[in-house]
């Protein structure tokens, strides 16, 4: 799997907390193909599933500590995880703030899933690995992303969590006592079947001190568009998606990625029609996912993107855009 479709803001966390413990950074920067400008970038750019195996088992080797996830994952404040974060901060209670996360957690953290599960008495919140991964990688994902959202939650909600429970799918040894300080008000059970918080149903309806209704609807819309163009990986459709998201505007023609790629534009199109998916659908697509994304920017008229994406006037844009999206440009933005 080559797509780089991992957000590489958590791992150059991870690289500043081994810098912190006295570690040089040259070898696992090797090892990812990267260079020292990486671990101070501000880019919002991706890592392939190779270049985060790469860098986690090199660190675990050098501490020596299986625990290290719980340690990066407590520094991963709600600001840490961007538009995504921001929406959960803004929501109207944990519960609203527990499904935003769960619906956006491929813009956090796609290596895993979230599952919220309400019930009358107790809810969970699930957490899973999203794809096949090797420990002791898939360890550290999954720490991170529950201590991150554990302190997340401790701190929209910051009265006492005694009736919390986490479940942990690892034996009690594989953590070191610092690594369980932040759990300390939560009953913990290692060696789970499956990784996961019960949450009393009744703390979801818990009020947010900074609810804002209109501030969590805008964040919401920009969260959208964002995961409409986010990289996923895939077959032959999802490299062409890719192709067409970073080639600029104008799009380039199925001729020049065909040119590119050494094969023809039948076979191009064969491939595509293998996937179900048709050339036409595909452009339509990215149109649209890069409207959402200017739209969410609000420095443009509807005019101005619809020229921007190559419709001859905004009434065309606006039917494709009604068409795919449900509604009108102008009501998207909103």
């Amino acid at each position: 799997m080559s797509t780089a479709f991992i957000p590489a803001r958590y791992f150059r966390a991870l690289l500043i907390m081994l810098r912190e413990r006295g570690l040089e950074l040259s070898e696992p920067l090797a090892l990812m193909g990267e260079t020292a400008e990486f671990v101070t970038s501000q880019k919002e750019d991706f890592l392939t599933l190779a270049q985060v195996e790469a860098l986690v088992e090199w660190a675990v080797q050098q501490t020596g500590s299986t625990a290290l996830g719980m340690y990066l994952g407590a520094r991963l404040n709600l600001s840490a995880h961007g538009i995504a974060g921001y929406a959960g901060l803004c929501a109207a209670n944990l519960g609203e703030a527990l499904r935003v996360a769960q619906r956006f957690q491929p813009l956090v953290m796609p290596m895993t899933n979230l599952v919220v599960e309400e019930h009358p008495d107790v809810s969970h919140v699930l957490i899973e690995p999203s794809v096949v991964v090797s420990e002791p990688t898939c360890q550290v994902i999954l720490d991170t992303t529950v201590a991150s959202i554990y302190v997340q939650g401790r701190y929209l909600y910051p009265e006492p969590w005694q009736e919390v429970s986490a479940y942990i799918p690892y034996a009690e040894s594989r953590y070191d006592a610092d690594a369980l300080k932040a759990f300390s008000d939560v009953s913990i059970h290692f060696q789970a079947s499956e990784l996961r918080l019960t949450i009393p149903t009744q703390l979801l309806s818990y009020p947010l001190a900074l609810a804002n209704e209109q501030a969590f609807n805008h964040a919401v819309r920009q969260c959208e568009a964002l995961m409409s163009a986010i990289p996923r990986p895939g077959g032959r459709a999802e490299v062409l998606r890719q192709a067409l998201l970073n080639g600029g505007l104008p799009l380039p023609s199925l001729e020049k990625l065909a040119q590119t790629r050494h094969v023809s534009e039948r076979t191009l199109r064969r491939q595509l029609l293998q996937e179900g998916v048709r050339w036409r659908e595909l452009v339509t697509e990215v149109k649209m996912a890069l409207a959402q994304q200017f739209l969410a920017a609000g420095n443009d008229s509807i005019t101005a993107i619809a020229l921007r994406l190559g419709y001859n006037d905004s009434a065309n844009f606006a039917r494709a855009f009604r068409r795919h999206c449900g509604m009108s440009p102008s009501q998207w933005r909103q």
